[in-house]
């Protein structure tokens, strides 16, 4: 499988920082996944591509005991496997561990309804000497640590198959033992091969992200899903239908927590199905395969759902478990968000398709307002407004309210350290739409002016907004959990600040606003750049006079909160 395996570097408070775990596998010179099948002769061949075994380098195989699987090893030269064999059965124990894994991951999978690789026998040539599943171990020298390689495929572009080359010994990876490193790569390149024989053509996006679901359904233990979680709620703001590239590529391996958010909500089949449908519209992109199988079966769409996913994921790393969301989201990242202060008035603030935009501000106020009105001429349709209540380890209550028009809605924040709003735009294609955002905590809505919900806006405890367990889908607003320390792998990332990180929100919120005003208005050259945009702000103002649905209050009461099971992040070992 071919993937641009560099690291992901991201601005926070205190400087870059890259994502904790990087890519698996080690960068292909493929344009696409069709080239892959260029990769030529097995590493048994001088002619390989590398990683190789030398020439000369005598390789042995073994079947594993479920026979479905041969795996390829050395015992001396540059690829040996270490020799220790404590059973006494001739095989290097490293071998053996590798072969009932992926006995392990194969009869897993099955056993959730995915299809088998096809067998090989059909390829011809150097392919392993039989039908089964070729693993070949052999030293990647750091680079990565393991690789899925199409060898061909059946039909036009679907039931495809391949082999897998694994580390041969893990010595200096960051994982905590041999038979994680292996259980890791089995469980996440193997699910490669289950894609190959759907349909291999879908992007990183999709074939990444889901392969980090399959590990963390595997094996939650493993952690795999939360070492790379921080590679997507550092950039919440990247939209999740464009597949990314160069330093960006970890980015794909984060978005697996978008694919745990529908194994959670919807289960499993969602992501089966979105496999099995690429093989009836092999020519369709991912999310219209995904909005597809949720309409027929589950009766939700993608822009819904993308708008719950990006409530559940207020509720991550230190703020995890007091409102619906993921069981384990105590070990994932926490979202990194923008800073300001109250009043916010910013009458161009861009959001991409499948994106979503996070501010934060200073709680404390008897309530929290805030409004989004989209400029005029934009789309309609597939946009959110959220509005949190938090403190540095809970969210107290959400209210969300669903476009399309304007988007106003309010939190009780007395008893908030802060409060997050998020603009969050469901839609699966198109490019960025712009809208002006305010945000206040001045009882009488203003400079919001948009913002005049009536008496009983927010205090009912409204709809559920499809937020998971419980009758009303909300937040438990009960008694205060101990703050958990802060995480190493989600570091400073998660919380940005200091002067580096304003001065730069500065300058970037600085040219957006310059760049809409000159896009929406056409002014002269004489005209000044501050006047451009106090016409911006004049014109949207006017336009929030209108009136503005009612936003939708989720709260959860105390006594139907929703019990989850929290992991800390583990300390994170070093990038490969």
């Amino acid at each position: 499988m071919r993937l641009r395996a560099l690291l992901l570097l991201l601005l926070s408070g205190c400087g870059p920082v890259q994502a904790p775990r990087g890519p698996h596998e080690r960068h292909e010179p493929f344009a696409d996944w069709r080239m892959g099948l260029q990769a030529g002769a097995r590493p048994t061949s001088p002619s390989a591509t590398p990683p190789r075994f030398a020439e000369g380098e005598p390789v042995e195989s073994i079947v594993s005991p479920g026979g479905s699987f041969r795996i390829h090893f050395s015992r001396s030269g540059p690829n040996a496997v270490a020799a220790a064999d404590a059973d006494g059965n001739g095989v290097p124990d490293a071998v053996d561990t590798v072969a009932r894994a992926y006995d392990r991951v194969a009869d897993f999978y099955a056993g959730l309804g995915f299809q088998r690789p096809p067998d090989d026998a059909w390829v011809g040539g150097d392919a392993g000497g039989d039908g089964r599943f070729d693993v070949y171990l052999v030293d990647f020298a750091g680079r990565a640590d393991g690789a899925f390689r199409l060898d061909g495929c059946q039909g036009e572009s679907t039931r495809c198959t391949g082999h897998m080359l694994e580390e041969n010994d893990f010595a200096g990876y960051g994982y905590g033992s041999y038979e994680e490193a292996v259980a890791t790569l089995a469980s996440h390149e193997f699910f490669h091969a289950v894609q190959a024989a759907y349909h291999p053509g879908l992007g990183s996006v999709a074939s990444e992200g889901t392969a980090v679901w399959a590990s963390e359904r595997f094996e939650p233990a493993l952690d795999d899903l939360e070492h790379f979680t921080a590679a997507y709620m550092t950039r919440p703001d990247r939209s999740l239908v464009l597949d990314p590239d160069g330093p960006a590529a970890s980015f794909s391996y984060g978005a697996g927590l978008y694919f745990q958010f529908l194994g959670e909500r919807f289960g499993d089949g969602v992501v089966r199905s979105l496999w099995e449908e690429s093989v009836l519209a092999p020519g369709v992109r991912w999310p219209v395969l995904v909005d597809t199988v949720l309409r027929r079966d589950w009766g939700a769409d993608f822009d819904t759902a993308f708008a719950e996913f990006a409530l559940w994921n207020l509720a991550t790393g230190p703020r995890a478990g007091r409102v619906p969301g993921y069981a384990r989201g105590g070990g994932y990242a926490a979202l990194t968000v923008s800073s300001r202060t109250l009043p916010m008035d910013e009458p161009s603030v861009r959001v991409a398709a499948a994106s979503a935009r996070y501010f934060e501000v200073e709680g404390g106020s008897e309530t929290v307002s805030a409004v989004f009105e989209p400029q005029v001429g934009e789309a309609p349709g597939g946009v959110h407004l959220l509005v949190a209540a938090v403190t540095a380890n809970a969210v107290l209550r959400v209210s969300r309210v669903d476009g399309p028009g304007v988007l106003s809605a309010k939190v009780d924040a007395a008893d908030a350290t802060h409060v997050m709003v998020a603009v969050v735009d469901g839609r699966m294609e198109g490019t960025g739409r712009y809208g002006r955002l305010c945000i206040t905590g001045d009882a009488s809505g203003a400079p919001c002016v948009a913002v005049q919900p009536g008496p009983d806006a927010g205090t009912d405890g409204g709809t559920d907004g499809g937020v998971g367990n419980g009758t009303d889908g909300g937040t438990d607003g009960g008694t205060p959990v101990e703050p958990r320390p802060p995480s190493e792998e989600g570091g400073c990332g998660a919380a940005p600040g200091g002067t580096s990180w304003a001065l730069l929100a500065v300058l970037l919120a600085f040219g957006v606003r310059a760049a809409s005003a000159q896009r929406s208005w056409a002014p002269s050259r004489s005209q000044s750049r501050t006047a451009r945009n106090r016409a911006v702000g004049a014109a949207a103002r006017r336009q929030a006079t209108q009136s503005v649905p009612r936003g939708r209050r989720i709260e959860r009461r105390p006594d139907s909160g929703v019990s989850t099971t929290t992991r800390p992040a583990r300390t994170a070992g070093p990038t490969r």
